[in-house]
């Protein structure tokens, strides 16, 4: 059955209100979306299991057993996803060793700078790069002994797992300062993530688990690079679409699409509790191509096409976009469902949020999106 053309309808504008409306609704549920232990820092663990107990009686019970406040416990498909605010003495240790790290770095460049000041020095004793090799060997040994002093700020920290007891921590070698740190805090998270999967597998008999801990310091990396690399995505896309149509237009027409079928997603991401980390935020990228497909198709076919009238191009290229993003959504919804049965978190986070963007997509690119550059067209014709 052939659908009537909506595009020969006079008031375009009521069409881009669609769009909008799913904007607007989209922005107000992603104020409820949370993040996952890779962007906020914990310990995520997901168990299979046929354990009846409820939520609220294996929160308390994981309290309990391991000590920690308000564990989160969200039921998932074919098991339970408990999630752990991060070990404080684990989280402490990681930021001197951050520290650490940051002063080795420092120490490397003191000691080539010390070394070529020193060759420098062999060739032409002046007092001037006396002055400066002193100097530089005098940054040379205050980094060595911060690093000596991370160490063991590390090592008291780590002390509740019985691994701080290490010898040459005053040693002047960075190469053994560096495996004593190293080594201590890959024992302690060791101890602690056996620990936390033995008491669990008391209160909760589980066939398989997965263990994720990041550190709040490397959750708000990725999530800052993250975003930024959103950013700098959306940035190229308007210069790319602005060299094709050689138009501002076109091209924030372009953005708003991607733009708004990520909001979209990330309010059904809220809606329905999917968390927002690396899996989804791959999703999100995943997204960005396939909307920049459809838009483009439909600004390509009515400005740049001649055949028929702008608004039976917006109706013919509507019929192959959604007959594009239906094959889409038709391959995810299998993905998603086999992430389902499965359990796969990783494949269940994407899938979901592409395929919420792709619903979402087909209101704001056939209703919005081709209205527009319908809209911008007219316009011009009339000039």
């Amino acid at each position: 059955m052939r659908l009537p053309n909506l595009y020969t309808y006079k008031k375009l504008k009521l069409l881009i209100a669609v769009p909008l409306v799913l904007m607007a609704i989209g922005i107000l549920l992603s104020t409820q979306i949370v993040l996952d232990t890779s962007l906020r820092g914990g310990v995520s663990i997901i168990v299979q299991t046929n354990s009846t107990l409820s939520v609220g009686t294996l929160a308390s019970k994981i309290s309990a057993a391991l000590h920690v406040q308000a564990p989160e416990i969200a039921a998932s498909p074919g098991g339970v996803q408990i999630t752990l605010p991060i070990n404080q003495s684990l989280a402490n240790a990681n930021n001197y060793l951050i520290a650490f790290y940051a002063q080795k770095a420092n120490y490397s460049s003191y000691l080539v700078n010390a070394t070529s000041l020193s060759i420098a020095y062999q060739q032409n004793k002046t007092p001037g790069l006396l002055q400066q090799l002193q100097q530089m060997n005098a940054n040379v040994n205050a980094s060595l002994q911060h690093m000596q002093t991370s160490l063991h700020e590390e090592l008291a920290a780590l002390q509740p797992f019985g691994v701080g007891n290490i010898t040459n921590t005053n040693s002047s070698d960075p190469s053994v300062l560096t495996s004593a740190a190293q080594s201590a805090y890959s024992a302690a998270s060791a101890k602690y993530q056996n620990e936390t999967i033995a008491a669990l597998h008391s209160i909760l008999p589980f066939t398989s688990y997965s263990y994720q801990q990041v550190t709040p310091t490397l959750g708000q990396f990725f999530l800052s690079e993250l975003t930024n690399t959103i950013i700098i995505a959306f940035i190229l896309i308007f210069f790319v679409v602005f060299l094709i149509f050689r138009s501002p237009v076109p091209s924030l027409v372009v953005v708003f699409g991607a733009a708004n079928d990520i909001i979209i997603a990330l309010g059904a991401m809220g809606l329905f509790k999917i968390p927002l980390g690396v899996a989804s935020v791959a999703g999100l990228l995943m997204l960005i191509g396939y909307s920049i497909d459809t838009d483009m198709l439909a600004a390509i076919r009515i400005l740049r096409r001649g055949e028929g009238t702008p608004e039976e191009r917006a109706y013919s290229s509507m019929r192959t976009g959604v007959t594009m993003t239906a094959t889409a959504i038709v391959s995810f919804g299998v993905l998603f469902a086999v992430s389902v049965i499965e359990y796969v978190p990783t494949y269940y986070e994407i899938a979901g949020v592409v395929l919420f963007g792709l619903f979402g997509d087909i209101f704001t690119t056939w209703f919005g999106n081709a209205s527009m550059i319908l809209l911008y067209k007219k316009k011009k014709e009339r000039i």
